[in-house]
C-alpha cells in the first residue's frame, strides 16, 4: 500500500493566505552583501543613481533577519558615501542633497549603535557624517561618537581610518601623517576576511590616501605604488585614477 504524506497545516494555512516562505539568516546576509557591494561599487565608480538604488536594496531587507544593528548600519554608511560623492563634486556650501545625505547619515548610524551598543564602526560613522553637512572649510567630526569608537575597538581598521580622516586637517606633520597612514594600511593587511553579513570596505580609501600622502609629499614613486593597489582592489575607482595620472605627471 502507498503511503501518502499529507501536507503540515502550517504548510496549508501558508499555502491558503499566499505567505511566502521565510527569507533565512543566510539569504539575509547574502542580499546584504550584494546591496553593499553595489554601495561600494557606486562610490567608486561616483554614481548617484547607482549608490541610491543600493540604498533602496538595504531599505526592502528584514531587518528581523539581520544581525542587530546590521540594516541600519549599511544604510548610516551608504549615505555617507553619498554624501561624500556630493560633496567632493561641490563648491562652496555643501547642497541641500548632500547635507540631508549627511543627516540621514548621522541618523542611522546613531540607530544602529543603539541597536548594538559595541558596534564601533557604527560610532565611528556618526562621527564623520556631521563633517559634510557644514561648510567644506569649516566641517568637522564629532569626537563623542568618535571617542566612543576608539574606546571600544581602537585596533578596528575602518575606526582608525574614519579617525584619519577626520584629523587630517589638523596634521602638523606630514611624515608622522603619512606613517600613520601606512600603518591604517597594514591593520587592513593584516585584518581576517570578512565574514557574510559583516563589513569590509576601506582598504582601498586607506591606500588612496597613502598615495595621496606620498604625493603631497613629493614622492611620486610612493604614491603611484600606493595607488596603483587601491587600483587592484577597486579597479573602477574614479577618484585613484585620476589621483594615478596626476602621480604619473610628476618627476620621482
Amino acid at each position: 500500500m502507498k503511503v501518502r504524506h499529507w501536507p503540515s497545516i502550517v504548510t496549508i494555512l501558508a499555502a491558503w493566505l499566499c505567505i511566502p516562505a521565510p527569507q533565512s539568516r543566510a539569504d539575509a546576509a547574502s542580499d546584504l552583501d550584494d546591496a553593499a557591494a553595489r554601495i561600494q561599487y557606486a562610490f567608486y565608480t561616483q554614481d548617484v543613481r547607482a549608490l541610491q538604488e543600493g540604498l533602496a536594496l538595504v531599505e526592502q531587507l528584514d531587518a528581523t533577519e539581520l544581525a542587530p544593528g546590521m540594516k541600519d548600519y549599511y544604510a548610516a554608511y551608504g549615505h555617507w558615501k553619498l554624501a561624500q560623492i556630493l560633496t567632493e563634486s561641490a563648491t562652496g556650501k555643501v547642497p541641500g542633497t548632500a547635507g540631508k545625505a549627511a543627516a540621514d547619515c548621522e541618523r542611522q548610524a546613531k540607530a544602529a549603535r543603539t541597536q548594538d551598543g559595541r558596534m564601533a564602526e557604527a560610532y565611528a560613522i556618526e562621527a564623520v557624517c556631521p563633517s559634510l553637512e557644514a561648510s567644506l572649510l569649516s566641517s568637522s567630526c564629532a569626537d563623542k561618537p568618535l571617542r566612543t569608537a576608539h574606546e571600544i575597538d581602537p585596533r578596528n581598521p575602518r575606526v582608525q581610518l574614519i579617525e584619519l580622516l577626520c584629523r587630517r586637517k589638523d596634521q602638523k606633520d606630514p611624515a608622522a601623517y603619512t606613517r600613520q597612514v601606512g600603518e591604517l594600511v597594514d591593520a587592513f593587511e593584516r585584518a581576517p576576511p570578512s565574514r557574510p553579513g559583516k563589513p569590509d570596505w576601506g582598504h582601498a580609501e586607506a591606500l588612496l590616501l597613502l598615495g595621496e600622502s606620498h604625493l603631497q609629499r613629493g614622492d611620486s614613486r610612493a604614491a603611484r605604488d600606493a595607488i596603483e593597489r587601491a587600483l587592484v582592489i577597486a579597479p573602477d575607482y574614479r577618484k585613484a585614477q585620476a589621483m594615478l595620472q596626476t602621480a604619473a605627471a610628476r618627476p620621482n
